[in-house]
């Protein structure tokens, strides 16, 4: 007799558990939304910064021939922000850049908005070094040098580089985080901040 009751019971239990999935198979799906995917098109022409014109910090050199001050033109970076199809809800793109030596970045900073496409963005060495630190460290000095004292060099080395990367808006006011940021507002390793989802320029 106790084996029979044991058996009702096991047999309830199975019968309250299969109406239990039955009723969790009729919640609804989550909803996939795609978004629009940037792959930023860096002009070849402009696609890094040489090392040399952008050390220094103002936009004077000495003629080694005359020994009289000559203007030279800053090296730029230039890409285009272009979306892919179904950008038809998309606002604003904000394009962002990070200073990176070796691995470790600084804290990221906003260049601007995007809100027509296809854009092209670019910036001369010293527009794209303004404001950024190699770390996020309290006290470390700024990238970029005073400009006011010419025997002071930006403050990089060889294959430093600068990252651009970027966050949606929607029409409905819903902005999209690509590349979440860390309390000290660095970067955070994921995929869209390596090339080509980001664009880099490299001082070479």
């Amino acid at each position: 007799m106790k084996n029979y009751f044991a058996s009702c019971l096991l047999l309830l239990s199975a019968v309250a558990g299969l109406s239990s999935c039955r009723e969790s198979s009729k919640l609804p799906e989550p909803k996939n939304e795609s978004v629009p995917l940037i792959i930023p098109e860096v002009n070849a022409d402009k696609s890094f910064f040489p090392y040399r014109r952008s050390q220094l910090s103002e936009q004077i050199r000495m003629d080694s021939l005359s020994s009289r001050p000559a203007y030279y033109t800053r090296p730029e970076f230039q890409f285009v922000v272009n979306p892919s199809q179904g950008y038809a809800e998309l606002q604003t793109v904000e394009v962002y850049k990070s200073f990176r030596r070796g691995g470790a970045f600084g804290p990221r900073v906003k260049v601007g908005d995007i809100t027509s496409f296809p854009a092209t963005v670019t910036l001369t060495s010293q527009e794209a070094l303004k404001d950024l630190y190699p770390s996020a460290v309290p006290g470390t000095l700024a990238v970029l040098a005073n400009p006011a004292v010419p025997t002071l060099n930006n403050r990089i080395i060889r294959n430093d580089a600068i990252v651009f990367t970027f966050e949606y808006v929607l029409k409905d006011g819903r902005r999209i985080v690509l590349t979440p940021v860390s309390a000290d507002n660095t970067l955070l390793a994921s995929s869209l901040i390596n090339a080509p989802l980001a664009a880099i320029a490299i001082f070479k």
